[in-house]
């Protein structure tokens, strides 16, 4: 029997250290306790776990699946444990042995949800690949609604759009052989998807690097035709209909109105697949440093995207991680797929040398020749912590020779909470005359910047990626980066870290840096060996491979995982919530089809026309006598409505005609007997009516809605109390306040 001494308080205190550590996301550092630990007590099964998981967190899945089989051997009979152990065979493509782990957790626990779902999702995966090959032709939709929306009011790209365009172009020109590619884009002002050309998007990449004029006459021909589609109808159904499909949108797609009804009219309509990718989750993770609306705005977006996708993209594992944990907020264990592909890639657009005079030339417009400075490039905001910046050069101003203090350029557009950095510089007329505020440059003399800075810094509190970091390295130049986030992934061996946020420790950085020529030359040599950049061609390869090993078999889908709880009162419109949640979610994935107009804090307007709700039921719900509660809000106008009930996609109810008098808001109740999983309410307001002059054609307003058991009063007291004047009502007359409907029960 293996026995071993009982561990001292060194090596207990290492544990925690480790613990903490992990907890911190600090995973290399972890994983060195962590092994000291097991050195001197190989037998804690639990920290063997937790080596695991840091090895995994790190991308070392082998070495990960070895420390969890090391702990089997002292915990053999622990559910959760083979359940990781099938999570790391499923990461090494060894679904076979992935199955048989997964197998082994439930049999030891019944209950273990997670193992009885990754069995399904294997299950069904291998039995496709051992299926006959069934001839589908493997196609990808770029949806490039956002990237249509930026060029129409900036021309130059930016990071998420240079990841955008050159992928995309990539898979056109040379990766045909994967798959087929076709664009698409939402017209908002026609309401409907159009289907465009490959030679539309090889004539917009050319037209947005080539200048920076919105106005220019060939570029407004390009934008021009994104209003039309380029693809028959009839051909664009039939590759949507007969091929394996995957809808991939490389944008942003948070601010897009109603994005997710959109997206779900494709997939109901066809069956594809969904691939976004997530860039990061900044507003989530750094409220304090974003705007309110839009912390409101991603957090919703956010919570419905959890029940949307097949999977997902990003560009770091710190931001996978983050993703994950986010995710894991709105819907518990729900284990999103989502994968990291390092955006490490080589700016370098080989100039020639007259371009390079040329933009040696250009930069004497920014500062003299023979300038010596340090160059920053970030968004004027609080998230890039300019203001610590701005303090290490006032106490370097304070303590050395100005003349021997190199120019700090700050370049970057104004951005939100800049106000303290802005006051502190004001404030200090001898620190203006050595920071440069500048808000934007060519891509030419953005190069030579970078080229002829002394060195770079980067000193954001958080970031998805950290593409400066990126440009610093391809044009030879070494970086100073804080040490957080995914910024140690984008700096890698090539970078000099300081702590985040320490002042201290950024001023010593900076004096030697400054101040040691030899030390800076030398880090400059080491970074120049250990810089691994790829370029756009073997990255845009990377996203293809991942977006088309994600398969639906894979998918979280929002009927998979989605019931409504009975009793509870949702309200249909936007939230001011700042983190995202399951409440955040259900205004969009109850609300179906296309005829809704956007979200707003009251409420939604429908548009004219029949605008449908889908309900999810819990289980508890089928067979049982229900009451559903709904609440309008009027329009400048009296406005009939017909609502109709329905389950199964079958009508059940007879049309309920109501007049909703104008700016009235009207609650009804239905009671009626379920029979099925998902209730469908169906609201036709007819023409509808303009809310004024050049403003929208709107149906009727919707503020909330509650399902619940007939026979549950408490319930319908919960509803109502969110509405003072009803309540007084109800207090008055009982249930003669409300509007009721009683369907008779149907076989």
């Amino acid at each position: 029997m293996m026995t071993t001494a009982t561990p001292d308080d060194a090596i207990l205190r290492l544990r925690a250290e480790g613990d903490q550590l992990r907890d911190n996301r600090r995973w290399a550092e972890a994983r060195w306790c962590y092994s000291t630990y097991l050195a001197s007590v190989p037998d804690d099964w639990a920290i063997h776990i937790q080596l695991g998981h840091c090895l995994k967190e790190e991308g070392a899945i082998a070495e990960g699946l070895a420390a969890y089989q090391q702990a089997l051997v002292y915990a053999p009979t622990d559910s959760d444990l083979h359940l990781q152990i099938g999570h790391a065979l499923k990461l090494l493509d060894q679904k076979e042995d992935a199955l048989v782990a997964y197998r082994q957790a439930l049999l030891l626990d019944p209950h273990n949800d997670n193992a009885q779902l990754e069995i399904g999702i294997l299950e069904t995966i291998l039995s496709q690949q051992h299926a006959p090959a069934v001839t589908r032709q493997k196609c990808i939709l770029f949806d490039i609604t956002d990237l249509i929306q930026y060029m129409r009011e900036w021309r130059v790209p930016t990071g998420i759009q240079r990841v955008q365009i050159n992928v995309i172009y990539y898979a056109m020109t040379a990766f045909d052989d994967l798959a087929k590619y076709h664009i698409i884009h939402f017209d908002q002002t026609i309401g409907s998807w159009i289907p465009l050309n490959e030679s539309f998007f090889l004539e917009l990449y050319l037209a947005a690097g080539s200048g920076d004029d919105l106005n220019e006459e060939d570029f407004a021909n390009v934008l021009e035709l994104a209003k039309t589609p380029q693809i028959s109808e009839e051909k664009f159904d039939f590759i949507l209909k007969d091929n394996d499909v995957t809808l991939v949108n490389l944008g942003t797609s948070w601010w897009i109105e109603n994005y997710f009804l959109k997206i779900r009219h494709l997939r109901q309509k066809y069956a594809i697949r969904y691939v976004p990718m997530i860039h990061d989750a900044i507003p989530l993770m750094t409220p304090e440093h974003c705007a309110q609306r839009l912390v409101e705005d991603f957090s919703q977006w956010f919570s419905t995207l959890v029940f949307e996708i097949d999977g997902a993209v990003t560009n770091s594992r710190w931001s996978a991680m983050d993703i994950r944990h986010l995710a894991n907020e709105v819907w518990p264990d729900i284990d999103l797929p989502v994968f990291p592909i390092a955006l490490n890639c080589n700016m370098q657009r080989h100039l020639s040398d007259q371009n390079a005079i040329a933009n040696s030339v250009s930069l004497q417009y920014i500062l003299p020749p023979g300038s010596v400075f340090v160059l920053f490039v970030g968004t004027l905001e609080s998230r890039k912590n300019h203001l610590l910046l701005f303090k290490a050069w006032d106490l370097l101003l304070q303590k050395y020779d100005p003349a021997k203090l190199p120019t700090l350029i700050c370049l970057g557009k104004a951005g939100w909470l800049f106000d303290e950095a802005a006051e502190f510089l004001r404030a200090r007329p001898a620190l203006n005359e050595k920071i440069m505020l500048i808000s934007s440059v060519t891509d030419d003399a953005l190069e030579s910047l970078y080229r002829q800075s002394m060195f770079t810094i980067f000193n954001s509190f958080y970031e998805g990626w950290g593409l400066p970091v990126t440009e610093s390295l391809s044009f030879g130049t070494l970086p100073l980066v804080a040490c957080n986030t995914s910024l140690a992934e984008a700096g890698g061996r090539a970078a000099v870290y300081f702590r985040d946020n320490d002042l201290d420790d950024l001023i010593c950085k900076l004096e030697m840096l400054i101040f040691d020529d030899a030390k800076r030359q030398e880090l400059q040599r080491e970074a120049s060996g250990n810089v691994k950049l790829r370029d756009w061609q073997a990255i845009a390869k990377e996203f293809l491979d991942r977006i088309l090993q994600i398969d639906s078999s894979a998918s979280r889908r929002q009927e998979t995982h989605f019931r409504i709880s009975l009793g509870q009162p949702i309200h249909l419109g936007k939230s001011e919530a700042l983190s995202p949640s399951i409440d955040l979610a259900l205004p969009n994935l109850l609300r179906d089809g296309l005829n809704w107009h956007r979200l707003e804090h009251w409420g939604c307007w429908t548009q004219p026309g029949i605008a449908t709700l889908r309900l999810p039921l819990p289980d508890d719900a089928l067979g049982k006598d229900l009451l559903l509660f709904l609440r309008f809000r009027g329009t400048a106008e009296d406005t009939p409505i017909n609502i109709v009930l329905g389950m199964d996609e079958t009508r059940f109810s007879e049309p309920t005609r109501r007049v909703i008098g104008h700016g009235i808001r009207h609650t009804m109740s239905f009671q009626f007997r379920s029979f099925s999983r998902v209730l469908s309410i169906a609201i036709d307001a007819g023409p509808g009516s303009s809310l004024g002059p050049g403003d929208r054609d709107v149906g009727i307003g919707i503020t909330h809605l509650m399902l619940c058991h007939a026979d549950d009063a408490g319930a319908e007291q919960r509803f109502i109390f969110n509405f003072p004047e009803l309540l007084e009502r109800f207090h008055q007359e009982g249930r003669a306040a409300l509007d009721r409907v009683e369907i008779p029960t149907t076989t």
